[in-house]
């Protein structure tokens, strides 16, 4: 289950969040992936609390499209992305995840695709362009992973990840 929803928040609201994210705090270490040598690859990300996704008003028109209530969110992650980073293959098992394209510009040219796999982790399932202010909504269980931006592209570019909890 992939699903892929364009011009998911009006305007307005898409570059408040940009902005937000923009002043967030970074710190180095998240990552998708319990293998010892993926840790020389540590990823930039900033943990957003249940104030900071309240005030930047994301989380009800989401758990609307999902059809979810409140009690399956469990939190979200802003991932920084730099040219030439190293990103691996991971799955999010028993989640639902929300991932929203956060930079308010963006040239397919500069590449920053998520890749979706099959099962077998070899196949691609389907390759999703990097599109501002789009959301894309997947079960958990899908391998997937990022591709960095090209050295063309900015130097950051922002994903919001929203993890909700299939059984509660």
């Amino acid at each position: 289950m992939i699903k892929i929803i364009d011009d998911f928040f009006p305007n307005d609201q898409s570059q408040k969040i940009f902005q937000f994210i923009l002043k967030s705090s970074y710190l180095i270490g998240w990552d998708d992936s319990d293998e010892p040598q993926h840790r020389a690859y540590p990823s930039i990300y900033s943990s957003y609390s249940r104030e900071e996704v309240d005030r930047i008003k994301v989380l009800p028109p989401i758990l609307k499209k999902l059809q979810l209530s409140e009690k399956h969110y469990q939190k979200c992650i802003i991932n920084l992305t730099k040219p030439m980073d190293v990103n691996f293959i991971h799955m999010h098992s028993d989640q639902i995840v929300a991932l929203y394209y956060a930079n308010i510009t963006w040239n397919p040219e500069w590449g920053g695709e998520t890749i979706f796999y099959k099962k077998d982790r070899k196949t691609v399932d389907l390759c999703n362009p990097y599109t501002p202010n789009r959301l894309v909504i997947f079960d958990g269980k899908v391998p997937h992973t990022i591709k960095s931006q090209n050295l063309i592209g900015p130097a950051y570019r922002f994903t919001m990840s929203l993890f909700f909890n299939k059984n509660v």
